[in-house]
């Protein structure tokens, strides 16, 4: 049995899954992860009715997402890894997200701030601005987690994705895909986060002119 951890997703939750049946998912409510993820697992575990010990591998979403969400998933998933001495996978959100549909050719696009996206897919993972988005991928459908903004101002003729796996589906298809990887993994491998474009420092104007 695989624990399954996703703070990241609108569909973030706790699953237990293997790779023929989801035995437990429960939702986070929206706020208070940090707070809650530890009693969620253990209530995961009990739904399932098994014991930590019987875990045989993590999989975690590493990003990107939001920066705190982030850090709480891979800081839970790690030490649950070490302390059962079971290998840990970490998948990208677009990854999970694309596992949700056997649809193709499909990209993935994730809202990052206001004028630039995360763009997955085709190709290695990259960002983009949203004025460029549909004239370069007018000829894939698509599908992601999108604010209302953006949204709103992508063309009508673009084809979105309708027909999309459930989260305890989609951990199926994860667990299905993560197997060999965990096979092959030692319990030490930790999982370092993914941010899709790292975090940028910007000097105050009075620091600047001090320096």
């Amino acid at each position: 049995m695989i624990l399954c951890i996703d703070t990241i997703t609108e569909f973030a939750g706790i699953a237990l899954a293997d790779d023929k049946k989801c035995h437990a998912y429960l939702p986070f409510e929206k706020k208070g992860i940090a707070e809650m993820i530890i009693k969620i697992i253990d209530q995961a575990l009990k739904k399932a009715r098994i014991k930590p010990a019987d875990l045989t591998g993590v999989i975690v979403i590493k990003g990107p997402g939001s920066f705190t969400s982030l850090r709480v998933a891979l800081a839970v998933a790690n030490q649950f890894a070490h302390q059962l001495r079971i290998p840990i996978v970490g998948l990208r959100t677009d990854e999970w997200w694309l596992g949700r549909t056997d649809e193709r050719p499909v990209v993935y696009v994730q809202s990052m701030n206001r004028e630039e996206l995360y763009v997955a897919g085709v190709g290695a993972p990259t960002i983009e601005k949203l004025y460029h988005l549909y004239n370069l991928y007018k000829m894939y459908h698509f599908s992601g987690q999108l604010s209302d903004e953006h949204r709103a101002k992508l063309p009508a003729d673009w084809r979105e994705v309708a027909n999309l796996k459930s989260p305890q589906d989609t951990w199926v298809t994860a667990a299905q895909a993560a197997a060999p990887q965990l096979k092959s993994r030692t319990a030490y491998e930790l999982i370092e986060p993914f941010y899709g474009k790292e975090p940028t420092i910007t000097k105050s104007k009075k620091l600047t002119k001090r320096l």
